[in-house]
C-alpha cells in the first residue's frame, strides 16, 4: 500500500506542476496568492513523498512478513504496471522534475548572493524574502546578516535595514541575533519597531533574557498593543512547556 500511496503523491506533483505551468490569466492581485497556494501543496506533497519513501525502507517486521506458500503475483502491488523509470519519465515529460530543478537552483543562487560579503550590501538583503520562502534560512545566513545589523546602529536610515532583517530572519532562534536585538531594543522609540522586534523574539520566548523583556513589556511599554500581544507570547510559551 505504501508503493500506492507513492504513485498517488507523484501523480498529485504532477497534475501541480502541470497546474503550475498553465494557469489562467488573473488580475495582478491574484497572480502570487495562487502561486504561493500551490506551491504550499507542492511542499505538502513532497513532505509526504519523503516520509513514505524513508518508510519504505525500513525492515519489514517479521511478524508481517508472507507465508510461505503465499502466491505474489496476486499481491495488488504485483499488479502495477508502472515502473518508476516510467513514472520518472512522465514527471519529467510534464516538466515537474524541471520544476523543481529550477527551484533548487534558483535557492541556491539567492544563497549565494546573501552570504557574498562583496555584493551590495542592499542586495543581499532584498534577496533574503527568496531564500526564507524556500526554507533556506540557517545559522549560517543569519549570522552573515549581523555585520549588517551592527553598521545599521549607526546609519540614520538603518532602521529600514534592521526591519528587514527583523521580517525575513523571524523564525530563527539564533543566540547572536537574539543577544542583537535585545541589547538594541531598550532604546527604540518606535512603536511599531518594537511590534517587530517581539515578533522576532516570539519563538525565543523560553530563553531567560527573552522572557525578562517580554515581561517588562507587559509592565511598563505606553503601547497597549504591544503590553496585550507580550502577554499572549508568555501565556503561550509558559502552555508549551
Amino acid at each position: 500500500m505504501k508503493a500506492l500511496s507513492i504513485l498517488a503523491i507523484l501523480f498529485s506533483l504532477a497534475a501541480l506542476a502541470v497546474s503550475l505551468t498553465r494557469q489562467p490569466t488573473v488580475s495582478p492581485a491574484e497572480p502570487a496568492q495562487s502561486t504561493a497556494r500551490l506551491e504550499a501543496k507542492v511542499r505538502t506533497l513532497e513532505n509526504e513523498l519523503a516520509r513514505l519513501t524513508d518508510a519504505s525502507q525500513q525492515p519489514v517486521n517479521e511478524l508481517e512478513a508472507p507465508a510461505a506458500n503465499q502466491d505474489l503475483s496476486e499481491s495488488p502491488l504485483n499488479s502495477i504496471s508502472v515502473t518508476p523509470s516510467k513514472i520518472e519519465q512522465q514527471l519529467r515529460d510534464l516538466g515537474v522534475l524541471e520544476h523543481f530543478q529550477k527551484r533548487k537552483e534558483k535557492l541556491a543562487e539567492a544563497r549565494a548572493i546573501v552570504l557574498d560579503t562583496e555584493r551590495d550590501n542592499w542586495e543581499r538583503v532584498k534577496t533574503l524574502p527568496s531564500l526564507k520562502d524556500g526554507g533556506g534560512i540557517d545559522d549560517e545566513i543569519v549570522s552573515s546578516m549581523m555585520p549588517l545589523w551592527t553598521a545599521s546602529l549607526d546609519d540614520p536610515k538603518g532602521s529600514i535595514l534592521r526591519w528587514q532583517l527583523l521580517e525575513n530572519l523571524r523564525g530563527t532562534t539564533n543566540g547572536e541575533f537574539r543577544t542583537n536585538i535585545l541589547e538594541w531594543i531598550g532604546e527604540e522609540e518606535s512603536p511599531k519597531m518594537r511590534g517587530q522586534a517581539l515578533e522576532t523574539l516570539a519563538p525565543m520566548a523560553n530563553d531567560p533574557n527573552v522572557t525578562e523583556w517580554l515581561e517588562y513589556l507587559v509592565e511598563s511599554d505606553s503601547e497597549p498593543r504591544i503590553q496585550e500581544r507580550a502577554q499572549r507570547i508568555l501565556q503561550n510559551n509558559a502552555e508549551g512547556k
